[in-house]
């Protein structure tokens, strides 16, 4: 058990620091699409199901 939580105790700063990673690109991403949604083209209007 000891060396379980040793283990553990050594590499949980990288696992920390990927996730904060994965976090701050995911965080990016999403903002970066709401704040950018580009406009759809006119003739693709008759293919939508609902007008």
């Amino acid at each position: 058990m000891k060396k379980i939580k040793n283990f553990i105790c050594k590499i949980s700063p990288a696992i920390i620091a990927s996730f904060t990673l994965a976090l701050s690109i995911n965080a990016n991403s999403s903002t970066g699409f709401f704040m950018y949604q580009p406009k759809a083209p006119a003739k693709l209007d008759k293919f939508k199901k609902i007008k």
